[in-house]
């Protein structure tokens, strides 16, 4: 179980539309108004990059980079309170080293986004994704991914060596000399991830089923989540 943190400060540099803020909050709900093109997004977007993966907007690096600045690398930075102290995690473009991204979590450097899975979780559904659950599948599957990895931190780490080995063996197969041994290997590989991420997801499904099944009052009708 993960316990619940809030933002209690956002620091941006050179991202987006943000040459520089700072920006103290409560712990309460925020809710953010202004005109269109304001950077009410972008807010938003900042604070998807503090949790595992691309992004809200899955954008490369290069472009969160302020445009129009001095070429500097852009930074993300937050205060997250919780009940065991304040986490201080940041994330950014490594200056002079465009497309590499560096990671720090409480003033140290950490490699690999695992070190983010496991201290904070970050799940949002924006306009742009009313038709996730109408639309292909591969959206819905990166959703439940997600949700996934707020209760099994290392299930990202498998769903992207899974894709990885699906790659190779793609790969393998248009080769002229096929290394039937290989294969082998490889098919058994993906066989362990497979398993492994379809039990994760599975699990996930059933710990929101005992959710949505808890006795609360609510004006839409019960729900109940399954697999096909």
């Amino acid at each position: 179980h993960t316990a619940r943190l809030a933002v209690e400060r956002l620091s941006l540099t050179h991202f987006r539309s943000y040459t520089s803020l700072n920006l103290e909050v409560s712990p309460e709900p925020v809710v953010l108004t202004g005109a269109n093109g304001a950077g009410k997004t972008n807010l938003l977007e900042a604070l998807s990059l503090l949790g595992p993966g691309s992004g809200l907007r899955r954008a490369r690096l290069a472009d969160l980079r302020q445009r129009g600045g001095d070429g500097e690398g852009w930074a993300v930075a937050a205060n997250l309170g919780g009940p065991n102290g304040c986490i201080r995690i940041g994330t950014g473009e490594v200056a002079g080293t465009p497309g590499r991204r560096s990671i720090r979590v409480d003033g140290t450097d950490v490699s690999g986004q695992s070190s983010l899975a496991e201290r904070l979780h970050v799940i949002w559904l924006t306009p742009g994704m009313d038709r996730l659950f109408v639309d292909a599948p591969s959206g819905r599957r990166r959703f439940l991914d997600r949700l996934v990895t707020g209760f099994d931190p290392g299930h990202g780490r498998r769903v992207a060596a899974y894709q990885r080995c699906m790659r190779e063996r793609s790969q393998m197969l248009k080769a002229y000399h096929l290394d039937m041994s290989w294969l082998k290997a490889i098919e058994e590989t993906i066989s362990e991830y497979a398993v492994a991420v379809a039990a994760a997801r599975c699990d996930t499904v059933a710990r929101l089923n005992i959710l949505l099944k808890a006795p609360f009052e609510s004006l839409f009708p019960p729900a109940n989540i399954s697999l096909e």
